[in-house]
């Protein structure tokens, strides 16, 4: 039902406001139109009044353009100037305005300039620019040993890829900035489960996304208990699953039974810290020697590291026993010691699987099919396969790699 006591708005006072708010979010050419079109009026009025005047320098009304640029810009070169008294009145007019113009063009400039230098130092992240990125989302007590760690185990990473998604205090991540390895991290600052503040760090467009076990105190100042840390970690999955579904995502739990909801969500890989510190207290024991064997490989510092590669397109559908024999005579200083299946994207590797299942004309081995799907595992490790097995699409092969001395001691001195 239509309003009757409704008062309607009147079209100048709309026209005013509209008016106002295109100014406001178009300083600078709201600006440059005003001096335009002072510097013309009032070239325009000084060479009426000066035209044939005796003694007038003004002639004609390039004369007058050229006086009224000159004297917008507060440049002042002298040689032509109004000699009546309406043509004085408007040269001070346009002296008034060339002076308010380039005072605000000049802090409008310095601020645009301040303002990028303050992102940077602050790490705030252009949308526009970053592309291909590591996003980490949530906070670690060492964090900056944690990011010197991941930069040291990925070469080809430098500080500009990496965008963290947390809310700590800026005091905390200008710690961070002052090393000069990591100066230039990126920040999105806000709750990292939050749908508005993961759209600022660009998830589309990233190369991969670690959420990590959340440390950042809450609004009552105390960090968070294991139960709510891993809730942080499943609600920023969630919100991930639908925004991110082409970029592999690993996602670190303090309880094992929150897992579930991980998969749920689509996680590619599930780090369990607390199970694997109690696996590796519980071997210790045991006397094997394996938490020494394990840091031995993970230390990015040793002389052999365990890792995976991509295997040649040409050994794809082949069996291992064909390519163990081409890794031992062409990359010796590789031993490998079984294959990742199913490796990847979650989203990706399904909609792969899908389209090939699809393929065959017969429904019973189409059915088949999509039950090989359902019940495939993804980034499965097969240690010491058998010679004959099949080489998949998505198969990395899993290898520890030595590095001469040369190359160890220079990972340790950068």
């Amino acid at each position: 039902m239509r309003d009757v006591n409704k008062k309607p708005v009147n079209p100048l006072v709309r026209l005013f406001h509209s008016a106002n708010e295109w100014v406001l979010h178009h300083v600078f050419l709201s600006v440059l139109i005003f001096i335009s079109a002072a510097c013309v009026f009032c070239s325009s009025m000084v060479y009426l009044f000066e035209r044939n005047m005796p003694g007038s320098n003004i002639e004609g009304f390039w004369d007058a353009l050229w006086w009224g640029v000159v004297t917008l810009l507060t440049v002042g070169y002298g040689d032509r100037y109004p000699v009546t008294l309406e043509g004085r009145m408007f040269a001070m007019l346009l002296m008034f305005c060339g002076v308010t113009a380039v005072g605000i063009l000049t802090a409008r400039i310095s601020s645009f300039f301040l303002a990028r230098e303050l992102d940077d130092r602050r790490g705030i992240v252009d949308q526009q620019l970053i592309s291909n990125h590591l996003i980490i989302c949530g906070w670690k007590d060492n964090m900056e040993e944690f990011l010197l760690q991941i930069i040291e185990a990925n070469p080809k990473l430098t500080s500009a890829d990496i965008v963290l998604v947390n809310n700590c205090p800026q005091e905390i991540i200008d710690t961070i900035h002052e090393n000069p390895i990591l100066h230039e991290v990126k920040v999105v600052k806000g709750e990292f489960f939050q749908k508005p503040i993961l759209e600022r760090a660009v998830p589309e467009r990233a190369s991969k996304i670690l959420i990590v076990a959340d440390a950042s105190p809450g609004s009552s100042g105390k960090p968070p208990t294991a139960t709510e840390a891993d809730a942080r970690t499943v609600m920023c999955a969630m919100t991930l699953k639908e925004m991110a579904k082409s970029v592999t995502v690993v996602a670190e739990i303090i309880d094992q039974d929150m897992d579930q909801y991980l998969k749920l969500a689509n996680v590619n890989e599930i780090v369990y810290s607390r199970v694997y510190s109690r696996m590796l207290m519980a071997t210790s024991a045991q006397g094997t020697g394996i938490p020494n064997i394990i840091h031995h490989l993970l230390n990015p510092e040793g002389h052999q590291s365990l890792t995976t590669m991509d295997i040649p397109q040409s050994f794809i559908g082949q069996a291992y026993g064909d390519f163990l024999d081409y890794l031992n005579k062409e990359r010796p200083e590789c031993m490998a010691l079984g294959l990742l299946e199913n490796s990847g994207n979650t989203h990706s590797i399904k909609d792969q699987a899908l389209r090939r299942a699809q393929q065959t004309p017969n429904v019973a081995e189409l059915v088949e099919n999509l039950q090989s799907i359902k019940n495939m595992r993804f980034n499965n490790p097969i240690i010491h396969p058998k010679r004959d097995r099949k080489i998949g699409e998505g198969t990395l092969a899993i290898v520890v790699e030595s590095r001469d001395e040369a190359e160890a001691d220079h990972v340790v001195a950068a």
